[in-house]
């Protein structure tokens, strides 16, 4: 047991009983040892009161020679009063000892070792007692006693309670859903065995954790569980779990050996000797020698011991050891979402300061009412009917492409939306034939060359064609390369920059490809994950005029901004949450677009608005609900900008185009 790496109590139970049985058995011993009856005289009685005399002032002579104020050692005040008291004890303790022997005069010496024996097991009793009394309600939950190795804090409970009444007040019962992770599956698994809405997440967060009110998280997984959950919950934080001090740790042959390495590699010598046994020993001494030798060390430790009082020894270490930031600990982090939070005005302090405006749409300062200027309906033109318009792209000329999705075809429409042309007809590939060329399966994003040319994103056919301006077809990529393997995955939208370079939103494998008017592929811009510079599902990606490259990060909720740092190398260079974009639906997929001063619009579909941001995210405006109006929306999907700096914006489920015109200045 003295080898255990960990100085769990229950490995000492072992030891412990065999030694409380031995103790008793002595103390009975002792006890058979003393004559009561000699005791009923009021000689004995002296005897034992002078006993306590010399016990108590000799423990205080000892006490102040081991303080970090000896006595004797110069003029000052603090000094010459621990000088007296040392005095005074030495001198009592000798009386004392004087009184006892004249007084105990005809008394055995064994049966005076008898009683100062019982006397000193009756302090250790008293001793005891106080530890217990501590320990069972003055710290019963705190790490200040060493009672368990793993000693659980209080706010364990406490984040029990704030659930329970939550729940209370909106199931009426134990209902409610609450999520919790691996980090603080112990002890959550059995204090929330009686919810029956509770979700094991794991180590492996995700949206999901949208759909509950109220989260706990271990802090090990704060960073990714906070991707998700962005502004949308408040937080508290509290400890789960505290361990004893482990400063032991330190004591070891290992670390004695390194500090020998050191020294003999620091002097010159090119290769360590190993230690002789006597130089262990030395030096684990050295190490050690502090808590014997060093007066302040025995009076904190003396401190911790008797009072449980760490104040002294934080000071001699340089570290704060206080509950709050003891160490080693274990912290979590309780998550209730915004939109409830102001249900339970009394759960946790952040809840109850937060203004009012906390709990509503951040974008709602500067939402605007914002009909179109006019509206390109279904069935009423020439142009038909539309079926899911997605994605709208604004060619060089001033006229405009989109592909209406539900039909799969291409509208070439002029700036008033009259048609110009169409093209494109349904055909699916399957695995052993590849869909005609010119033929679509559900186009969603397109784009438009500097040279009037046209790029469309054949998406559920998995590959990338390329028209001229009439529709002919020049050429094609995917849906796979030359070994048989699938190129894209649901490609969904499509921008081309000032050189002729095509970038794709490959969103399937959660990348941006871009390629060369050759189709070589030249770069790529991220991968799947939450860290900045990853995506997650990629949708809307746009250019401004100096490059930079915006994409529409869906499912993480942010758009991110990459720049080209040298030829086809392209690296993150700042983010902005989004707060929309909550569904995972396969209708809930973003566009973005970037107007000729920097204006950056994009699509919250499943939001039915439109938002816009400064080129460094700063919320400029927005307009948009549900509804037919003019300023209404079913499901806004594609948006594109005009040279003139309109925006129009296909409203996918009420199947029509929208035109806005925007102030020439967004400032």
């Amino acid at each position: 047991y003295s080898f255990a790496g960990e100085k769990m109590p229950w490995l000492t139970v072992h030891i412990a009983l065999p030694l409380i049985l031995l103790a008793g058995w002595g103390l009975a011993k002792a006890l058979r040892g003393v004559d009561l009856g000699a005791l009923r005289s009021k000689r004995s009685w002296g005897v034992v009161l002078l006993m306590m005399v010399f016990f108590f002032g000799s423990l205080r002579v000892v006490g102040l020679l081991a303080s970090d104020t000896p006595p004797f050692q110069s003029n000052e005040l603090v000094a010459l009063q621990a000088t007296s008291a040392f005095l005074a004890a030495l001198l009592i303790s000798a009386g004392a000892l004087a009184g006892i022997f004249v007084t105990a005069r005809g008394v055995s010496a064994r049966r005076i070792l008898h009683i100062y024996g019982v006397l000193s097991l009756g302090t250790l009793i008293f001793l005891t007692l106080r530890v217990s009394l501590r320990a069972a309600y003055e710290n019963a939950d705190l790490a200040k006693e060493y009672l368990v190795y793993a000693h659980s804090a209080p706010g364990v409970k406490g984040i029990l309670s704030q659930i329970e009444e939550f729940s209370l007040r909106t199931t009426d019962g134990l209902a409610v859903d609450v999520a919790y992770d691996n980090d603080v599956s112990w002890p959550y698994t059995w204090y929330l065995r009686n919810f029956s809405s509770a979700h094991y997440y794991g180590e492996s967060p995700s949206r999901d954790l949208l759909n509950y009110p109220l989260i706990i998280a271990g802090n090990d997984n704060w960073t990714e569980v906070e991707k998700f959950l962005g502004n949308r919950y408040l937080s508290s934080e509290y400890i789960r779990m505290w361990w004893p001090n482990q400063g032991y740790f330190k004591l070891s042959w290992t670390s004695i050996e390194a500090e020998k390495n050191s020294e003999q590699l620091s002097s010159g010598e090119e290769e360590a000797e190993p230690l002789k046994v006597g130089e262990y020993l030395r030096r684990a001494f050295t190490q050690i020698k502090p808590f014997f030798l060093d007066a302040k060390v025995r009076s904190a430790i003396w401190q911790i011991w008797l009072n449980r009082d760490f104040s002294e020894y934080a000071q001699l270490s340089d570290r704060e050891i206080t509950l709050q930031n003891w160490s080693p600990s274990d912290k979590m982090r309780f998550y209730i979402r915004r939109d409830l939070a102001a249900m339970i005005w009394d759960v946790g302090t952040s809840a109850i300061a937060l203004p009012e405006s906390a709990f509503g749409d951040p974008y709602a300062e500067a939402f605007q009412e914002r009909p179109a200027a006019f509206v390109i309906p279904s069935g009423e033109t020439e142009i038909g009917n539309f079926s899911s318009p997605r994605s709208i792209a604004a060619a060089p000329d001033g006229t405009i492409f989109l592909v209406d999705s539900g039909n799969n075809r291409v509208l070439h429409l002029d700036s008033r939306g009259g048609l110009i042309n169409q093209w494109g007809t349904f055909g699916q590939s399957t695995e052993e034939e590849v869909a005609p060329l010119g033929t679509f399966f559900e186009p969603w994003g397109i784009a438009v060359a500097i040279d009037g040319s046209v790029y469309v994103a054949d998406t559920w056919n998995h590959r990338i064609q390329h028209f001229t301006a009439d529709g002919e077809l020049l050429d094609r990529i995917g849906p796979n390369d030359e070994q048989g393997e699938r190129i894209f995955w649901g490609p969904r939208a499509l921008a081309i920059g000032s050189q002729g370079r095509i970038f794709v939103a490959d969103t399937g494998n959660h990348r941006i490809a871009i390629y060369d008017q050759e189709w070589n592929l030249v770069a790529e811009i991220g991968e799947a994950g939450f860290n900045l510079g990853q995506l997650f599902e990629p949708v809307g990606v746009a250019l401004d005029g100096e490059g930079r490259v915006y994409v529409a990060d869906t499912w993480n909720q942010r758009i991110q901004v990459f720049e080209e740092t040298d030829l086809n190398e392209f690296t993150y260079k700042n983010h902005w949450a989004i707060d929309g974009w909550f569904g995972e639906s396969l209708e809930n997929k973003p566009y973005i677009s970037v107007s000729p001063h920097n204006e950056v619009c994009i699509s919250d579909p499943e939001g039915y608005r439109i938002l816009c941001f400064n080129s460094e995210g700063e919320y400029l405006h927005g307009w948009g609900e549900y509804g037919l109006g003019a300023g209404q929306f079913g499901l806004p999907s594609g948006v594109a900008f005009t040279l003139e700096g309109n925006l129009w914006v296909n409203d996918s489920a009420n199947n029509r185009v929208m035109v806005f015109e925007l102030p020439a200045d967004p400032e």
